[in-house]
């Protein structure tokens, strides 16, 4: 099969991008032909070469027209629709947070694939998707990368935030202070820290106990790391052999509106309680059963199979298939315009602001924040003033002062 994988970009070492990466090398591996369309590019795409993925920056220079495209992000995936008018295609949703992971509604798009359930019912409430077209395909972990699972300890003394981000200052020394009065280091790895690392499958390793959410947080729990979810504003719980499935429920991740935990040194203590070796073990294996890579893939193609056979090309799809995409995106677009209208506003007045307020101290600083020598030759300055207009002939001053002494 002839595949299609549409990427906003492939420069950073997280999130859809390693999706993008590794889905098309298992694809290759196949037997498929997979080109990977994107835009920016970087030093990742080498992770590629050698596996028979061609990644290519224009539409244009595609040598072939794909039997399917599989989006990711709605503005190139529509491109791609547009420059190739008889695909089929299948979109997946990795988070509706980001607007350019925002689902689009069009009729060639036969099947929505999500990472959890939690995400189907989001995104079919908030764009309008059926139900029938939404499938779940968790998220998964490279066995081959990820081979190696370590013995947990009796008792966590190393641990390691895992390319969070979004983490206020003051919640980065909580989850510190809570550490450390737990007896642990923490380390913190992510370009959220500004020292990315390129291989989990090795300092994982190092770690007994990781805080991290996602992808990240199943590659952890892979190698055999106690895992415990955190987001910015709400703390998780560690993840057991009891709660593993509604964890997965939300591709473990917190979800807001669902407690009200904080990042503290009591939550900590109370969630360490939990911590046990041979549950984590548990946990690893159950990872490693569930959530591998090759099942993923194998998921996909009969995705993949499934919105060949079902794509039926009619001149009425054809003739008004990007009209809804259109008219949404116009509205996106008129609330952004209208946000960033308020927002420039918004900015020009704090400009202000600030040129009121620097003007204010820099008069008060000329008045007072003066050196000792500035201060006497000021004083100096007006001592002469003053007796200049003393010894002045209009003023009356010295030079009356002799008869006035010699008429008393």
């Amino acid at each position: 099969m002839r595949i299609l994988l549409v990427q906003r970009e492939l420069i950073s070492r997280c999130g859809s991008e390693l999706f993008t990466i590794e889905v098309s090398r298992e694809l290759s591996a196949r037997g498929h032909e997979v080109t990977i369309y994107s835009p920016r590019v970087g030093d990742i795409t080498k992770m590629v070469y050698g596996h028979g993925v061609q990644v290519k920056t224009r539409l244009s220079d595609i040598p072939w027209e794909p039997e399917l495209i599989h989006g990711h992000h709605h503005l190139h995936t529509m491109a791609a629709m547009a420059h190739f008018e008889n695909t089929p295609a299948i979109y997946f949703c990795h988070g509706p947070k980001p607007w350019v992971e925002n689902a689009p509604v069009h009729p060639r798009i036969q099947s929505y694939l999500v990472n959890c359930p939690w995400m189907a019912v989001r995104i079919e409430a908030e764009f309008g998707i059926e139900k029938e077209r939404i499938s779940v395909i968790p998220n998964f972990v490279n066995l081959t990368r990820f081979s190696e699972v370590r013995k947990p300890p009796d008792q966590p003394r190393r641990a390691l935030l895992f390319h969070g981000s979004g983490f206020s200052d003051a919640e980065l020394r909580e989850l510190d202070r809570a550490c450390r009065r737990a007896g642990l280091s923490l380390d913190k790895i992510g370009g959220a820290f500004g020292n990315p690392q390129p291989r989990p499958e090795v300092f994982l390793m190092e770690y007994d106990l990781v805080f991290a959410i996602g992808k990240c947080a199943l590659e952890a729990m892979s190698c055999g790391c106690a895992v415990m979810t955190i987001l910015p504003g709400l703390a998780g719980s560690l993840v057991d052999s009891g709660n593993f499935a509604q964890w997965a429920h939300s591709n473990f991740s917190p979800r807001y509106f669902t407690s009200g935990r904080q990042i503290s040194t009591d939550w900590l203590t109370e969630e360490l309680k939990h911590y046990a070796p041979n549950d984590i073990l548990e946990v690893s294996a159950k990872v490693r059963r569930e959530h591998d890579l090759g099942g993923a893939v194998t998921a996909l193609e009969a995705t993949y199979d499934h919105a060949i056979a079902s794509f039926v090309e009619t001149p009425h799809t054809r003739k008004a298939e990007f009209s809804v995409y259109l008219e949404r995106l116009a509205q996106e677009a008129d609330d952004l315009w209208s946000q960033n209208s308020s927002l420039s506003k918004r900015v020009e007045a704090l400009r202000r602001q600030k040129k009121e307020s620097e003007r204010a101290a820099n008069q008060t600083l000329g008045a007072t924040n003066l050196t000792p020598m500035a201060r006497f030759r000021s004083r100096l300055s007006s001592w002469k003033r003053v007796f200049s207009r003393r010894s002045s002939p209009s003023s009356g001053g010295r030079s009356a002062a002799p008869s006035r002494i010699a008429a008393e």
